[in-house]
């Protein structure tokens, strides 16, 4: 279970900038707890809010000390803010250690080729790679004085990347959450797919049929929340409910 896909009518029901940046971090801080790799915005044209969605999404999972450098300022970004952090392990304190792994971005190429990178400390990181002004990269701090780090990649968790898409192309390695669907069973192949999620006023099936796309048979459609006590489970709410059944399912295979 690596990745999500949303609609870009996601926010349909709401008007408050406030809540609807709040209702992004709900999703963001849903895909961090439970490791999701990767968020796919699929383009409704009831409501397409895909980029705003993205950039809220992109802002929560840049650590903070980066956000000046990637980030630029925008309307859209007015209440991000006050989201409260995502707290994942990629999002580092300012007290270094020798061995730990770090983001940072690279602020100045030397006439040797040494990048410079800022790492959310008071000095730059000396960085020997091939990288351009303005590039984020996964480093590891080799020593503290002088400050030295050297690319490397992360093995634990490290956060999420979003991409928007057409419904269409995420079919074929989806499964459909919908209270229409077959109650959850244990099954591992759920575990490779997508989980497809449709918008607060309409399912996925629905969606496909406004939009002319034909749901093959062989993408499952499942019901995480069978016998549900209320009239309609909000976007985020489903979310946080199936990836939470879908962690279990899917460690009981690891």
């Amino acid at each position: 279970m690596k990745a999500i896909a949303i609609p870009s009518s996601a926010l349909i029901n709401e008007t408050d900038e406030k809540i609807k940046a709040y209702k992004v971090w709900q999703i963001a801080r849903a895909a961090a707890i439970y490791r999701i790799e990767k968020i796919y915005i699929y383009r409704d044209p009831k409501k397409d809010e895909s980029d705003y969605i993205k950039e809220i999404l992109e802002y929560l999972e840049t650590p903070q000390y980066l956000r000046k450098h990637l980030i630029p300022l925008k309307k859209s970004l007015k209440f991000a803010g006050l989201l409260p952090p995502l707290a994942i392990p990629s999002h580092r304190p300012k007290h270094l250690k020798i061995g730990e792994l770090r983001e940072g971005v690279v602020r100045k190429v030397g006439p040797d080729g040494t990048c410079w990178v800022d790492i959310g400390m008071k000095a730059l990181a000396a960085l020997k790679a091939e990288k351009p002004v303005g590039a984020r990269v996964t480093v590891r701090v080799c020593s503290k004085k002088p400050l030295v780090v050297e690319e490397s990649k992360a093995e634990e968790y490290w956060g999420y990347k979003v991409k928007k898409a057409k419904l269409k192309d995420l079919l074929e390695k989806s499964v459909i959450l919908s209270r229409k669907g077959e109650r959850i069973s244990p099954d591992k192949r759920l575990c490779d797919k997508v989980l497809l999620f449709g918008s607060p006023i309409e399912g996925v099936m629905e969606i496909a049929e406004r939009l002319g796309i034909e749901i093959p048979e062989s993408v499952p459609i499942i019901n995480t929340i069978p016998e549900q006590g209320t009239e309609t489970v909000r976007l985020e709410e489903a979310i946080i409910s199936s990836l939470a059944i879908m962690n279990v399912i899917c460690d009981m295979w690891m």
